[in-house]
């Protein structure tokens, strides 16, 4: 793959927007990702250049939240093992999936996030949350852990 000079100012230029974007509202993977799959990468190599840059920004937001004490470190620990095998399977999953396949599925995927995330502006902002139950546990868990998954194979929107 030869690289052009407008290639990588491409590539700085969505870099930059999803940068500010993500450090705004979030989400800066639904733009990085599609601009690295526009300028010709393989998909599993988007989705990990884009993996790389986004954990500097996840590594950052985890420690002002674990200060700020919005972080139950204990669901953390019970949790963070089923997370990282899910995500670490769904990246493996990633680089086994041929990229004519992969590259429509991930469009696909951040599409989805990118609409839901549009209609679903106030998602998050009132707490609904009542009394945490065995059940409600057993719910989250799962969630928790097909996130982990879809961040794994794909990435973008999980925040």
């Amino acid at each position: 793959m030869d690289i052009s000079l407008t290639m990588i100012i491409t590539i700085i230029v969505f870099g930059f927007i999803a940068a500010f974007i993500d450090a705004v509202v979030g989400g800066g993977g639904l733009i990085s990702t599609p601009a690295l799959l526009a300028i010709g990468l393989p998909p599993s190599v988007a989705l990990g250049t884009n993996k790389l840059a986004s954990s500097f920004g996840s590594l950052t937001s985890t420690i002002k939240f674990i200060r700020s004490g919005k972080v139950d470190l204990y669901v953390v620990a019970k949790l963070f093992g089923f997370v990282f095998l899910a995500s670490a399977c769904g990246a493996y999953i990633a680089t086994m999936v041929p990229s004519q396949i992969l590259k429509p599925l991930i469009i696909i995927a951040l599409s989805s996030v990118f609409i839901f995330t549009l209609l679903k502006k106030d998602w998050g902002n009132t707490r609904t949350f009542t009394q945490f139950t065995f059940k409600k546990a057993l719910l989250f868990a799962a969630l928790f852990i097909l996130i982990g998954f879809y961040d794994g194979f794909v990435g973008g929107g999980t925040g």
